[in-house]
């Protein structure tokens, strides 16, 4: 299907039935996210859109995700703030976690050397008394 005429569907759908149109329009990439910028305004598809984001971000375009998220922030009605920085918070997670995971790939196996034999001294130790 075409992006178009996806974002028409979702538009058009119940709120019930629009969270099904998510997987379907997220992997247009950052095309999905210029398609839902627009209902970021809506009161009826604000919090569909940062799903949508949300999802296009964890899919592989976090930065543009954060981005669009971050400058949604002004223009959200009040009751979808709490969801925008819930879907920043969940796209600072996912790459926190992909930073760790690529971290411990990168660094090689610490492996065991041989032991290390203790250094005695030739020269006599003076005793106390």
């Amino acid at each position: 299907m075409q992006l178009t005429s996806l974002l028409e569907e979702a538009q058009g759908a119940t709120p019930d039935r629009r969270i099904l149109f998510r997987d379907q329009i997220a992997p247009f990439g950052t095309r999905a996210i210029e398609g839902v910028e627009p209902w970021l305004t809506s009161d009826l598809l604000a919090a569909f859109a940062v799903r949508v984001i949300l999802r296009v971000g964890q899919r592989g375009e976090r930065i543009a995700a954060a981005k669009a998220l971050r400058a949604a922030r002004r223009r959200v009605p009040p009751r979808v703030l709490g969801d925008v920085e819930w879907a920043l918070a969940s796209l600072r997670l996912a790459a926190k976690e992909a930073a760790d995971a690529e971290k411990a790939q990168a660094m090689p196996a610490v492996t065991p050397s041989a032991p290390v034999q203790p250094y005695y001294s030739p020269v006599a130790r003076r005793r106390r008394r």
